[in-house]
C-alpha cells in the first residue's frame, strides 16, 4: 500500500471531453480526441479553476480562461471585484457646524466618572465639541493637540478633528522641564493627573514634569523629535505589544535617559485600568 493517502479523482463530462481536476498531469482517455495530459489529484501541487481553464484552452491569458469558464456555466456572470477609485472619506470630513465649548455636559461627565477621572481634572484639560453628522446632532470630549486639532471621544466614538498630532502640556507655559512623562492616549494622561491629585506615589512622580500625549503610536516620529528637549523621559505606555515596542524604540534612541514606568502597573493593561483597579 502506498504510504500516502490517495485522493479519489473527480471527473465530469463536458460534451466529448472528460476533465479531471487537481494537481499533477497524467494521461487520460478523451473521446474523439487525441490523448492529452490533464490535471490530477495524485500530487498536491496546487492549481485552481482558472489554471485548469488555461491548460484546457492552451493559453496563458487569464481573460481567455475566464471567458471559457463563463461559457461552461451557460453564460452565468462571474463575481467581479469593484475597483475603488478613491479611498473612503473619513467620517470627520462629513461633520458640519462644529463648535468647541468648555466642558459641561452631564453625559460626558458621566462617561468620565465611569473611568474614575476627576471632574476638575477633566474641566482643566478637556473641552466639549458639538457637531452635525448626516442630519443628526452629536457631542463628545475634545482634547487639543499642538496643531490646533482635537482628539474626539465619547462612550461610542473615538476620532480626531482637523490635524492629527501630539499634545504637549507644559508644567510652566514658557519653560521646558528636565523631565517629561509620555502617554499613548489622553485618557491615560487624565488618569495620571487624577492619581497625582489623589496622592499616588507608586506611579506618579513628585517632581515638576511636562506631559506629552502621543494620541497614537503612529505619531512616534513626531514624539521622538520632541523628546530631544528633555534629559529624563518617563514612558507610561500600555502593557501590550505596541506599547512595549514604542518604549523600546524611544529607549533605542535616547538610551539611559528613558525610564519604563509601566513596570509599576504591570498587572494592568494601562494607566486607566490601574486607576480603576481592573487587572488583566
Amino acid at each position: 500500500m502506498q504510504d500516502k493517502v490517495m485522493l479519489s479523482m473527480e471527473s465530469r463530462m463536458r460534451g466529448d471531453m472528460q476533465v479531471r481536476f487537481g494537481g499533477r498531469y497524467e494521461e487520460t482517455y478523451c473521446r474523439k480526441a487525441a490523448r492529452r495530459l490533464v490535471p490530477s489529484l495524485r500530487e498536491a501541487t496546487g492549481g485552481d479553476l482558472v489554471e485548469l481553464a488555461k491548460y484546457i484552452c492552451r493559453t496563458d491569458c487569464v481573460s481567455e480562461a475566464l471567458a471559457y469558464i463563463e461559457r461552461l456555466v451557460n453564460g452565468a456572470s462571474l463575481p467581479r471585484t469593484r475597483m475603488l477609485t478613491a479611498p473612503p472619506r473619513p467620517v470627520e470630513a462629513e461633520m458640519k457646524d462644529v463648535i468647541v465649548i468648555p466642558l459641561r455636559h452631564h453625559a460626558l461627565f458621566s462617561y468620565l466618572q465611569s473611568r474614575l477621572i476627576d471632574a476638575d481634572i477633566s474641566r482643566m484639560y478637556c473641552k466639549e465639541v458639538h457637531y452635525e453628522l448626516r442630519g443628526r446632532h452629536y457631542f463628545a470630549l475634545a482634547f487639543g493637540n499642538i496643531s490646533g486639532g482635537y482628539e474626539v471621544r465619547n462612550a461610542y466614538y473615538k476620532g480626531c478633528l482637523n490635524n492629527k498630532d501630539i499634545s504637549l502640556i507644559r508644567h510652566l507655559t514658557e519653560e521646558t522641564q528636565e523631565n517629561v512623562c509620555v502617554f499613548e492616549g489622553f485618557m491615560d494622561f487624565l488618569s495620571y493627573m487624577t492619581l497625582k491629585l489623589a496622592g499616588d506615589r507608586t506611579v506618579c512622580l513628585a517632581i515638576p514634569c511636562d506631559y506629552l500625549v502621543m494620541n497614537s503610536v503612529n505619531n512616534l516620529k513626531k514624539t521622538l523629535a520632541r523628546l530631544q528637549e528633555y534629559s529624563d523621559i518617563h514612558c507610561y505606555l500600555d502593557n501590550d505589544l505596541a506599547g512595549q515596542r514604542t518604549t523600546e524604540t524611544i529607549a533605542g534612541m535616547y538610551g539611559g535617559r528613558v525610564s519604563d514606568e509601566s513596570c509599576h502597573y504591570a498587572e494592568y493593561k494601562d494607566l486607566n485600568d490601574y486607576l480603576r483597579g481592573k487587572k488583566r
